[in-house]
């Protein structure tokens, strides 16, 4: 198998015209790629990468093509392509078989594929002691790409365990880390642009998570990532909100929701349909929050999953009630949507109970998907053609502009209590 390797990598270099030295630099050098192609020694999958990155192949295709290979390595890949298919259920049994056969480097990877998967589930818990075993290999081998790379899925881990200033630490960290050029990746420093902005926005700083966003957008016109980009859009929209920029929150809530649509992330998309249902109660137009509602149990019907039939179940009860006001109907579609959002994220639902005056105003900010809920401000809602032209108001709460002051937190507010971690 080695020898194999080293023949379709000499294969491939030589039809392309490029000497060892070219096909080494800048990580590696002429000497390893002549003991790889004459089989003396064993690619890593850092290694395997590298090389198909300069010869315009996929990894894959040095270890045999279509055909599948029993090689740890190959199967390696085949959870990488999992995870990065949104499939994480996929690769967590196959990255738990691969406890043998591995050399140290690979091992690392795959204690840091893991950590991602159980992340990307919703099990932050059972990824922190993969994240330390994954921070000690680095240690020793001393590769600093794979430091940076682990404190990535460290800092998620503390997000979904809601430590935001952990996380906001280390994703600080790791983006200028990425400035520096380790590691040289723009989709992975990209990504990191957006866990930043997400997590201040979380800790209420909105000014400086619409400035994390506009680099990442910048940044992210050089390559295709639908599944962050839908993130990037729905975490605009709540910053917006936090803002008191309603109108501007429902159109980055649509450009979410719609990218999720497209790729099939039922979990996503049921999240981005109750924030869209309390902006649309807040605004106060809850005909379309009504309807919003509704297409979240169409789906959960259609995916049977019982948490957002559930939500929509007792926003169905909520509605028929006649002798409820209106601002109390909307209030409480709110509190629903709220407790779907973090269950959709994994997380158990914390509510508290509210007092009777926030009870009439009905105010409770979006949750980002994968995110907790985070308070936003009251703010004015002034009707513009380019809401108009999204959805036809029947009633906007008549505010002056820059009027009220946007209302304090109450003590108390657990709306974010920490840090947490994975990508």
């Amino acid at each position: 198998m080695v020898a194999d390797v080293g023949a379709r990598i000499r294969s491939l270099r030589t039809a392309k015209g490029m000497t060892q030295a070219q096909v080494a630099e800048p990580n590696y050098t002429k000497a390893y790629i002549s003991m790889l192609e004459s089989g003396r020694t064993r690619a890593s999958m850092k290694a395997l990468e590298h090389i198909a990155g300069v010869l315009g192949v996929k990894p894959a295709d040095l270890l045999g093509g279509v055909a599948a290979p029993a090689t740890p390595q190959y199967q390696l890949l085949e959870a990488r392509r999992y995870i990065e298919q949104q499939r994480p259920t996929e690769a967590i049994p196959i990255l738990e078989a691969l406890e043998e056969g591995l050399g140290a480097t690979d091992q690392l990877v795959r204690l840091r594929f893991l950590a991602t998967a159980f992340n990307m589930t919703g099990q932050p818990k059972a990824a922190f002691p993969l994240i330390e075993r994954a921070q000690r290999m680095a240690e020793l081998l001393e590769d600093e790409e794979e430091k940076v790379r682990v404190n990535a899925v460290l800092a998620s881990a503390y997000s979904r365990t809601y430590a935001y200033e952990e996380a906001l630490r280390l994703l600080r960290e790791i983006v200028a880390a990425c400035e520096d050029g380790v590691p040289n990746d723009p989709a992975f420093h990209f990504r990191r642009l957006v866990d930043l902005a997400v997590v201040l926005t979380n800790l209420r700083q909105p000014k400086q998570a619409l400035a994390a966003y506009e680099r990442a957008i910048v940044l992210g016109e050089k390559f295709s990532d639908r599944p962050a980009l839908g993130n990037l859009y729905a975490g605009m929209a709540k910053t917006h909100q936090n803002e008191g920029d309603l109108e501007a929150a429902i159109v980055y809530n649509q450009k979410s929701l719609q990218i999720f649509e497209e790729l099939g992330l039922f979990d996503q998309v049921a999240c981005t349909l109750d924030n869209a249902a309390l902006l649309y109660a807040e605004y106060g137009n809850r005909e379309r929050a009504r309807e919003c509602l509704a297409r979240a149990a169409a789906l959960a019907i259609e995916t049977q999953r019982d948490g957002t039939l559930a939500s929509v179940r007792g926003g169905g009860r909520g509605e028929d009630r006649s002798e409820a006001g209106p601002r109390d109907r909307a209030g409480s579609a709110q509190v629903r949507a709220q407790s779907r959002s973090a269950r959709c994220a994994g997380q158990a639902a914390r509510t508290s109970r509210r007092a009777p005056h926030e009870r009439q105003r009905g105010r409770r900010a979006p949750v980002l998907p994968g995110g907790a809920p985070a308070r936003g401000r009251a703010s004015a809602a002034p009707a513009s053609r380019d809401l108009r032209s999204l959805v036809p108001l029947r009633r906007v709460h008549r505010r002056q502009r820059g009027g009220a002051a946007a209302r304090a937190p109450r003590a108390g507010d657990s709306s974010h209590i920490g840090s947490r971690g994975p990508a």
